[in-house]
């Protein structure tokens, strides 16, 4: 049987004075501050434009009219709570991508069109404002959880190029440390560290995750992801091979990999490896070694990137 559409609640024509009163001496009272706060953390002008009439509709009758007041400024303050917690970890990107986003300057309040379906709270971004989403049977509930939804309803807003959070990570976990670890390959390969190439092949291996994987976790780690390639699949098996300090080992890699490239490639599927199923493999094409593999698989098994590297060269 179809599930019922939802149909929002009209709107309240008249608070009650109570209800008004309280609005105006614990809400309102406090908008002007609240907004200079949210516009000195985005750097510009902010207005909080709630519709009290449309939401107060969803009030559980229990509720005092005491309470009306502390209940809006709480979804504000959850607001201002999440944008602390995103700024403190993406900084002038995260307000850049913010004000990007969120191009109206504004924060609203309404009910979630899904109805029974929805979450108690989350957010969306609309039009350019910042939508706080509530369910119709809990409005007033969970304030303090929107800092948990600030970051995917800007992340969910149209935009060109990475993800926040993926361009955090390559920048965290993986531009931090690759050219040392460049060195330490170039070294086991008996090459100068300025010869030796290392391409993660972010924007092809990024838009082939984003096409196929429908879970968005991966973003979070896709400069780890990529720099474990060539640390616990590279590095690691041109260690444990012996190649440092072996001339003829060297010498057999200079040969075949003669662009000095290592490359990590997204396959839509693995050449199998003496008859067994992998989740990596090496592969050498016009003297490129690419370190393949699937986006299935995409951060699994990284230490077998390299393994089966003696054989092909």
């Amino acid at each position: 049987m179809a599930k019922s559409k939802f149909t929002p609640k009209p709107p309240i024509e008249k608070l009650s004075l109570a209800v008004r009163k309280d609005i105006r001496d614990k809400f309102e009272s406090r908008k002007e501050e609240f907004q200079t706060t949210i516009a000195e953390k985005v750097g510009g002008p902010f207005v909080i434009n709630f519709n009290v009439n449309e939401a107060w509709a969803y009030v559980n009758p229990s509720t005092a009219s005491t309470e009306a007041g502390d209940i809006f400024a709480r979804y504000v303050e959850g607001f201002i709570a999440g944008l602390n917690n995103y700024l403190d970890k993406f900084g002038d990107d995260g307000k850049k991508h913010f004000n990007e986003a969120v191009s109206q300057s504004e924060v609203t309040l309404a009910v979630n069109p899904q109805g029974d379906e929805a979450p108690a709270i989350t957010a969306e971004i609309k039009d350019g404002v910042f939508v706080i989403l509530f369910s119709h049977t809990y409005f007033g509930y969970y304030q303090s959880s929107l800092s948990d939804h600030l970051l995917k309803a800007i992340e969910n807003a149209p935009r060109q190029g990475y993800s926040l959070v993926v361009k955090h990570s390559i920048e965290n976990d993986y531009e931090e440390n690759i050219e040392e670890l460049r060195g330490e390959i170039a070294d086991l390969l008996g090459l100068k560290m300025n010869d030796l190439i290392l391409d993660p092949n972010f924007e092809e291996n990024y838009a082939t995750l984003e096409a196929y994987k429908k879970d968005k976790t991966w973003q979070e780690s896709f400069g780890q992801a990529s720099f474990k390639y060539f640390s616990d699949g590279l590095k690691a098996t041109l260690e444990s091979k012996g190649f440092k300090n072996d001339e003829l080992l060297q010498e057999g890699f200079a040969e075949v990999v003669t662009t000095k490239t290592i490359k990590i490639r997204i396959v839509t599927k693995l050449e199998t490896t003496k008859n067994k199923k992998s989740t990596n493999e090496p592969i050498l094409e016009n003297g490129v070694l690419y370190l393949e593999t699937t986006a299935e698989y995409w951060g699994y098994y990284c230490s077998s990137a390299a393994e089966g590297l003696l054989e092909i060269l």
